[in-house]
């Protein structure tokens, strides 16, 4: 069995829960916050439960990466899970919504693989001084994004 890296980040938004929500179901829109390239292709509008599509990142090494996702979970307005496959391993990110006195608090779950042999050994640094602050980082743009429209 594969040992896993799981990490949080998140950020409170002064917006309502449902309006998130649905941003977040236009995958389309994500380009709008990511801190690297990305893009999606394969659907149009917002994604529904068992929805596939592919996007396009950067990840080190590969500026272009490939990913094949499904939407895995999608519990309106509260959450919504993409799942996509590499190399026989699943990398899961879920969103949760939550109402709090200003706005909705937004916390993204990462849930991925962790390499095996030397690689394994230096990815939990690579997770905690990489992954984590860059997904943060989006999570920031995010809210900057939604906080800036009217």
């Amino acid at each position: 069995m594969t040992k896993r890296l799981r990490g949080t980040v998140g950020a409170t938004i002064s917006r309502p829960q449902d309006e998130i929500f649905d941003y977040l179901r236009d995958v389309h829109r994500h380009a709008e916050w990511s801190p690297r390239p990305y893009r999606v292709e394969g659907i149009d509008g917002q994604v529904e439960l068992g929805s596939t599509f592919v996007s396009y990142g950067w990840i080190p090494g590969d500026r272009d990466h490939r990913n094949d996702v499904t939407v895995t979970k999608l519990d309106a307005p509260t959450s919504i899970e993409f799942t996509s496959e590499e190399q026989g391993e699943q990398f899961i990110n879920t969103y949760t919504l939550t109402p709090v006195a200003d706005g909705t608090r937004v916390d993204k779950h990462m849930d991925m693989p962790r390499p095996g042999g030397l690689g394994g050994m230096f990815f939990p640094l690579l997770f905690a001084g990489f992954i984590k602050p860059a997904n943060q980082r989006g999570m920031g743009m995010l809210k900057d994004r939604l906080e800036s429209s009217p």
